[in-house]
């Protein structure tokens, strides 16, 4: 709530564009390492829709260009993007990562 209350103060709708296509780019790309890496760590595992490896490449090579073309000619607003993501670390280790919390910061949780 409140990295989305400070984004709201900005007020100008491009930046916010900017912001959340940055995220998107970043979440895709991860997206695919993940595809690729579970392919090549667990390649006997289930997969519904199994696609050639080269379609995923191909997309990360075009990710590649997008991410560092965006970090290039708009370095404040992908760390400000950067940033957005990094707001969701504490909450991680609060809410997710520790396992044996005080019962009041389950309340506060």
């Amino acid at each position: 709530c409140l990295a989305t209350l400070i984004i709201m103060l900005v007020g100008d709708t491009y930046t916010l564009i900017n912001y959340v296509s940055f995220i998107n780019y970043l979440c895709y790309g991860v997206t695919i390492i993940g595809l690729i890496v579970l392919r090549w760590k667990k390649p006997k595992i289930f997969r519904p829709i199994k696609v050639n490896l080269l379609i995923p490449i191909t997309y990360l090579a075009f990710w590649a260009f997008l991410l560092i073309f965006s970090l290039y000619s708009e370095p404040v607003v992908c760390g400000i993007g950067l940033i957005i993501i990094l707001t969701g670390v504490p909450v991680f280790f609060l809410g997710v990562y520790w396992r044996n919390k005080p019962k009041c910061v389950n309340r506060l949780i």
